[in-house]
């Protein structure tokens, strides 16, 4: 038995739930700090899910500060975040102060705060990393041919060859090349390649639209300082900011298409182009803890980094939607107040949270099941998978296939109509994000978060998040 392999199986998984739980704590403490700056009361303040015994580890600020024994996540109780129904000492289990009714906009910023600080947090990690790490370092490799253009191909150049320069133009990523060949068309050109570490220099002639027919990728080979000043390196820290997001809200728009095409035509097989999603594909906080463990047993600390920005930003994400249970149903409730000029009844809106509750438990536990099944066949183990595609693509004589940390190939042809840089192909993972929770009797709370958030796999944006891919 190999005792060394499983310690460090369990020590990434236990890495892992401290990733998550402490994105969760970081949410909560958003909602926490805010609420106390502008005076709300904030009855308890709980580490880990608000389930089965736990023990109080002080009080300060009226707050009784709980740690529980299921250790994953947390939540604040906020009571006056809602109405009056919600002040119910009973329901928290100390003692409250009067109810106090505070301005709508008081109200929005302690319910969106746990978002803010999930994106100043996710914004934190992606600005130490390339002021500490640099930014990644890239060469063009071929990873293979466009069928219906081989003049690449034909004139000798092979699948897992290094892209060095096109005649006199150094080509650091695809971009540079694309964009030279394209201004040479129908004209002889000499690609200089390294392959198995030597030189080969092979001429050819492009097709009239500038084509040779290869399909590029780049090959992250390391870091490099960033060679500027720290107010600088934080501005490209929030581009590449919001590159990583806008592929992940391409990814769960992708999700999202698929699940409405999937229930529309029944489960029938989409039409050519459209996504094959399905309920069965969706996963959640278990298939998250997988993958994040899988990486930390690797150590490979930089996936590890993307993927923790990755889930800071959709608890972000997810938690801003307009549905009761979470954060944006708060928001949602209080722009209503707004345009009526005062608020829904307390049954009606205890009746909207308790079934937004209901259905984001149920929704949780079809999510779970998913994960149970999917961890039993196999199809949890996304890193495995990875390996051994770029093993069998090895054997087949073939250059790997792009490992965790680089772009997917990319047909030359797609570079005429759009910039380099859009490539964002994305594998979707769920995970957990963290939601506002109203009981029975009104009472309000946060608590670690549901399963339906979906984020993408960090091997297939790190590159793009990094800017040095297309």
């Amino acid at each position: 038995m190999d005792f060394s392999g499983l310690f460090l199986q369990a020590m990434a998984w236990v890495m892992m739930i401290g990733i998550i739980s402490t994105l969760v704590i970081v949410h909560e403490c958003g909602h926490f700090l805010v609420a106390r700056f502008f005076r709300f009361q904030t009855p308890v303040f709980g580490i880990g899910l608000p389930v089965g015994p736990y023990i109080v580890v002080g009080h300060r600020w009226g707050t009784q500060f709980r740690i529980h024994a299921a250790l994953l996540g947390g939540y604040v109780a906020i009571p006056e975040l809602g109405d009056e129904s919600q002040h119910d000492a009973e329901a928290y289990g100390v003692p409250l102060k009067p109810f106090n009714k505070f301005p709508i906009w008081q109200r929005a910023l302690v319910a969106s705060a746990g978002v803010g600080f999930n994106v100043m947090f996710a914004y934190l990690i992606m600005f130490m990393m390339l002021l500490i790490q640099g930014q990644p370092t890239y060469e063009t490799q071929i990873e293979g041919f466009v069928q219906s253009n081989l003049i690449a191909k034909n004139a000798g150049v092979k699948k897992g060859d290094i892209l060095a320069a096109v005649n006199e133009q150094t080509v650091k990523k695809p971009d540079d090349a694309v964009k030279y060949l394209s201004e040479h068309k129908a004209t002889e050109v000499t690609l200089h390649l390294v392959r198995d570490k030597q030189p080969v220099d092979i001429k050819l002639t492009t097709n009239p639209q500038g084509k040779v027919g290869m399909q590029l990728g780049p090959k992250q080979i390391g870091f490099e300082k960033i060679d500027k000043s720290p107010p600088e390196i934080a501005m490209i820290a929030g581009e590449r900011l919001y590159d990583l997001t806008c592929g992940m809200m391409q990814a769960l728009g992708m999700i999202g298409k698929g699940l409405w095409v999937h229930f529309t035509t029944f489960g029938k097989p989409p039409a050519s182009g459209d996504v094959a999603v399905g309920p069965g594909d969706v996963h959640g906080i278990l298939a998250v803890l997988k993958l994040g463990a899988d990486i930390a047993k690797e150590q490979d600390w930089n996936q590890l980094f993307v993927f923790t920005i990755l889930i800071s930003m959709d608890l972000a994400i997810i938690n801003i939607f307009p549905y009761p249970a979470l954060d944006g149903g708060h928001l949602a409730l209080m722009m209503i107040e707004a345009v009526r000029g005062k608020p829904m009844g307390e049954r009606l809106q205890g009746s909207i949270f308790r079934w937004g509750m209901i259905s984001l438990l149920l929704l949780m536990a079809v999510i779970m099941v998913n994960d149970v099944s999917a961890w039993v066949t196999g199809k949890l183990d996304f890193r495995k998978k990875d390996k051994q595609e770029q093993t069998v693509d090895k054997d087949k004589g073939g250059a790997p296939k792009p490992a965790d940390g680089e772009a997917k190939p990319v047909d030359e042809k797609s570079f005429e109509d759009k910039p380099a840089d859009a490539n964002p192909e994305a594998t979707p993972q769920a995970t957990p994000d963290s939601s506002e929770k109203t009981g029975a009797d009104g009472g309000s709370d946060t608590q670690p978060a549901s399963d339906e958030a979906t984020t993408p796999d960090p091997s297939t944006t790190d590159s793009n998040a990094d800017k040095g891919a297309p």
